[in-house]
């Protein structure tokens, strides 16, 4: 299976993701009645129906409407025998919402083609389309917590507490699932004489809401309905009116309506088990949860299952099962390979045997558990049969099972994963356990469970984190050979300071899977601090007969436009395999192989042998200090010390200049006190000054200055002596250089992970020429950085763009000079800096399409041929090999955004075969699919940069993305091809494409 497919028929769907919603579009009876979907990456992504007298706006605007709150398609295709008409999604009032493309114009690689679909192309050329903030997940989500802040605030709240306009909504949410899905519908309502929620709410009836809740707990048995909680006849019509507004979609933050209506019928349970993010929103910020985003939860999923050879009779577990997002997810796939497996639905009590016997959770916050309940309550109800239905409100055998105390642990005793009480927690039973648990640094009289149990386990526990404690207790819960799959804080497995927790884990468990995904930080959570990465591992123990043994995968995917369309991407290009012994010894290997290749890795090792600023600073004594601290406590300085100083604002310093500017400088601020002074001496000569925080593209801010004036503690100063000005104007040079940008992509956990700073011991590490270790006589040619030093300074203070960009290459090229940095060495580095650098961790939509994800010019795929070209023929010499290398970028025929290089490879006396070298890249394409896939559609864009080879006949498939086409991917290529040919790899021996 694919991960890409156009899926005609419910007959295809199997086991695969989303296969729920897969039959929902695909039910010839259903309410879509889809002819066909497409899916990328196993994501359902473009709906096709076919056109007729059913597909008047009206209809069409029905279905769009649904699809909107699956949140789950990208487009709708309605095709007839002369046009396609394409239609967006969301509801859009300020831009056009549909396309037309008459068959005639219909052609490959065009306007909704695959290829246009599978390389997101198609967002860049409609971006209204795929704006993530119109989806109904963030609408969703910001009406509740719209709702709630107008229930609680004011100075007279309608409701007294957060928590029970929590709750209120809560059985909303779940009330109007009943009911959209026909559970609770009209007959029921009139057998037992209920009104409808909605009219009840808009006619202020709270005793008839309070009646209908009743009868519902009564008939379903369901935790999330107590009645008792809240009585909505005690409700006043302030509240009752904040509820109409929202059931009516009116925007409660604006009063207009501008979205479709929500159609709880249609809306995922893993969305709605999302609203956690909102029912705990301050609780949050104590007990360290985050929301987890489907799309994660899908991919966490995903890890968890794969390669398992069958489901049945799996037990899952999160002991920090919060929103039961994980739970709700794995469920569905549980369900999903049942029916796949019998070849029918399950019935409701299957599927309540299923779930009792299958997933289990447990949590401190009460409210989080009845989410969960709630969440796979929905999931239990979800595409009932009629006779299911009945029998559910009839038989009173056949009630939603009580999940509270049973499958889910609640509660600071039992809920807690680290209490002796849990019942889950050290069973040692489960096959997988899979959470996001708390991230959270622990105050001494915190979680004195956890603490205790680490203390006893004799964990590691950095900076008292209780995720790392959470982590290596998972191996209580779990079989032996049971997998655990964690989304994580980056922090514990790639900052310096927590290596001791990664080399445990590495000893306790066998890892199989990193996949760290910093890149996507700020726009997985968007008011996270932290990034995640997920570690997938097996219950055995990674140090047998004192050794590690084995490898893993690491993976370090990169944001891109794909992300619009509702996918997380995971490609080969982004993954390595290292020994887990490696990271026993540190884990400066996974920062340095989150943005670097082999070539880097080598590049870093030979800039080791040069002494860091560190030695030189220890050598030379010179001084390497924070500013003084202001007012801080009881702590208090003699200002005085510091009042004839002239004062640098930190902000004055964060400029591209390299020289301060001393028109910046202003009175020393005796009023704001001084905790502690600081070093004097860095107040005074020539000295590098440099704020915390680097640009967004990773460019230290340091500034030369050797005028008196003192500053505070978000400044860093370097004091070189009053004999050595040279010395500290070579520093600031090279600190605003690419090298030194490149370094820190290279190796600072800070600048991969949170945000863009630096800090001294960062700067510390830097390597430095060997000449600066020695008090003799400065070296001659160390003035031209004087002179670049006050040219980039004029430039940047006049705005001489082009000036500063041309004076920018030539403080490069003298920099690469000191360190004798080799022509391909120079090509790694800067590129890096120039288009890594400006890719860093996009913050939005309309950032996604960053500097690596741009469409590479002419100029740029020439480039990357003669790099490449002159790197393959240097592997030849080196290798003593005979004949002739050649290579091109054939055209490619279409509008496809791929791009094949053919690589020729021909022996002494050899002619060229003139018919292979006329192919176009869309013949190439359609050979290797033919070979790989027999016939089918292949996905290159989920694997670029591959390689085939056909005898002498080599075909690179690249997206047109300047990631790919850079020199420095010139290099990478060229190196990775050698070393197949070299070990004897082949994709078919004298096979050429026909």
């Amino acid at each position: 299976m694919t991960g890409d497919a156009l899926v005609t028929s419910v007959d295809q769907i199997g086991q695969r993701p989303y296969a729920t919603e897969l039959r929902d579009l695909l039910d010839p009876k259903g309410s879509y009645q889809c002819a066909a979907v497409f899916l990328v990456e196993n994501t359902p992504t473009i709906c096709f129906k076919d056109g007729g007298t059913s597909t008047n706006k009206e209809a069409i605007d029905a279905v769009r409407q649904r699809l909107w709150n699956q949140n789950l398609i990208s487009a709708l295709l309605v095709c007839d025998d002369l046009t396609l008409n394409a239609f967006a999604i969301p509801k859009i009032d300020e831009s056009p919402a549909a396309e037309t493309v008459k068959k005639t114009e219909i052609r490959s690689g065009g306007p909704w083609s695959a290829a246009e679909i599978q390389s997101s192309e198609v967002q860049q050329r409609l971006s209204d389309w795929f704006d993530p903030i119109r989806r109904v997940d963030r609408q969703l989500i910001r009406q509740l917590g719209s709702a709630v802040t107008s229930l609680t605030r004011g100075k007279k709240p309608l409701i007294a507490s957060d928590a029970q306009a929590k709750m209120l909504l809560a059985q909303i949410m779940f009330i109007s699932y009943l009911e959209h899905r026909g559970i609770a519908g009209d007959e029921y309502r009139e057998l037992h004489r209920l009104g409808k929620l909605h009219e009840l709410v808009r006619s202020k009836n709270g005793a008839g809401v309070d009646a209908l809740i009743k009868q519902l707990k009564h008939d379903f048995n369901g935790d999330f309905l107590e009645p008792s909680e809240i009585r909505w006849a005690d409700l006043s019509p302030g509240v009752l009116g904040t509820v109409d507004d929202f059931l009516s979609r009116v925007d409660l933050r604006t009063g207009q309506r501008d979205f479709w209506n929500y159609d709880f019928s249609q809306i995922p349970v893993e969305l709605l088990s999302g609203i956690y993010e909102i029912f705990l929103e301050s609780d949050r910020k104590i007990d360290g949860a985050y929301y987890t985003p489907r799309v994660l939860a899908e991919l966490a999923i995903q890890q968890a299952f794969d390669g398992l050879e069958s489901l049945k009779g799996i037990k899952v577990y999160d002991g920090a099962c919060g929103s039961g997002i994980l739970l709700t997810t794995a469920f569905r796939r549980l369900v999903s390979y049942e029916e796949a497996t019998l070849g029918r639905n399950l019935a409701i009590q299957e599927r309540i045997e299923l779930l009792q016997a299958t997933v289990f959770g447990g949590d401190i916050n009460p409210i989080a558990c009845r989410v969960t309940a709630f969440s796979l309550y929905l999931c239990l109800l979800e595409n009932l049969a009629p006779a299911d239905l009945a029998k559910l409100q009839e038989d009173s055998n056949c009630k939603l099972p009580q999940l509270i105390g049973e499958n889910i642990a609640q509660g600071a005793e039992k809920g807690d994963f680290f209490s002796t009480k849990n019942a889950f927690a050290d069973s040692s039973t489960f096959d997988i356990v899979i959470s996001n648990p708390p991230w959270r640094e622990l105050a001494k009289d915190e979680a004195p469970n956890a603490l205790d149990w680490a203390g006893k386990a004799k964990v590691q526990l950095p900076h008292r984190q209780i995720a790392a404690a959470y982590a290596l207790k998972c191996t209580r819960a779990l079989k032996t050979g049971g997998r655990m799959v964690l989304i994580l804080p980056t922090s514990l497995i790639t900052a310096p300071s927590n290596e001791p927790f990664l080399q445990q884990l590495t000893v306790r468990v066998k890892l199989d899977r990193l996949i760290n995904l910093s890149d996507f930080r700020r726009i997985l959570f968007a008011k996270a601090e932290h990034a995640c990465t997920i570690v997938c591992a097996r219950n055995e123990a990674g140090l047998a007969d004192g050794r590690i043994d084995g490898s893993f995968e690491y993976w370090s995917p990169k944001a891109d436009i794909s992300f619009a369309l509702n996918r997380l991407t995971l490609h080969t290009y982004d993954r390595v395999v290292l020994s887990r012994a490696s990271v026993v010894a540190g884990n400066n290997e996974l920062r340095r192989s989150f943005w670097g290749s082999s070539r880097d890795h080598s590049l870093y090792h030979r800039l080791l042998n040069f002494p860091s600023l560190k030695e030189a600073i220890s050598t030379r004594k010179w001084a390497i200090a924070k500013g003084y601290h202001k007012v801080d406590g009881n702590k208090i300085a003699d200002a005085r010390l510091l009042a004839d100083f002239d004062y640098m604002p930190t902000d004055a310093l964060n400029t591209a200049s390299p020289v301060a500017d001393l028109s910046k400088l202003k009175p020393f601020p005796v009023d704001d006190g001084v905790a502690s002074i600081g070093n004097i001496d860095l107040y005074s000569g020539p000295r590098i000054l440099f704020t915390d925080g680097t640009s967004v593209q990773m460019e230290v801010r340091a500034a030369y200055a050797d005028q008196p004036f003192c500053f505070s503690s978000g400044v860093g100063a370097l004091g070189f002596g009053r004999d050595n000005a040279p010395i500290a104007k070579f520093v600031a040079c090279y600190l605003r250089s690419s090298l030194v940008k490149y370094w820190l992509m290279l190796t600072s956990y800070t600048a991969q992970t949170e945000r863009a700073r630096v800090t001294l011991s960062e700067i510390k590490s830097l390597p430095v020429p060997s000449w600066m270790l020695s008090k003799s006589a400065i070296p001659v040619g160390i003035g031209i950085f004087s002179d670049l030093l006050d040219q980039l300074s004029v430039a940047v203070n006049q705005a001489q763009h082009e000036v500063e960009k041309n004076v920018r290459a030539r403080l490069d090229e003298a920099i690469f000079d000191v360190f004798k940095l080799s022509p391909n060495e120079r090509i790694i580095v800067s590129d890096m800096a120039r288009l890594n650098a400006e890719s860093l961790q996009p913050t939005s939509y309309s950032e996604l399409f960053t500097p690596i994800q741009s469409h590479p010019e002419r100029k740029d795929i020439s480039a990357y041929l003669d790099t490449f070209l002159e790197s393959l023929r240097l592997w030849v010499t080196k290798a003593e090999g005979a004949g002739t290398i050649d290579a091109s970028v054939l055209t490619r025929g279409d509008r496809t955004p791929l791009d094949v290089v053919h690589v020729r490879l021909q022996a002494p006396g050899a002619t060229a075969d003139a018919d292979i070298q006329v192919k176009s890249a869309r013949a190439i394409l359609e050979a290797i699919s033919k070979r790989l896939a027999f016939g089918s559609q292949v996905d290159f864009f989920a694997m670029p940069n591959t390689i085939f080879v056909w005898g002498n006949d080599i075909y690179i498939v690249k997206p047109r993305r300047m990631r790919f086409w850079t020199k420095a991917a010139a290099l990478r290529d060229a190196d990775e091809l050698y070393a197949r040919l070299s070990s004897g790899w082949s994709f078919s021996k004298g096979a050429r494409p026909n």
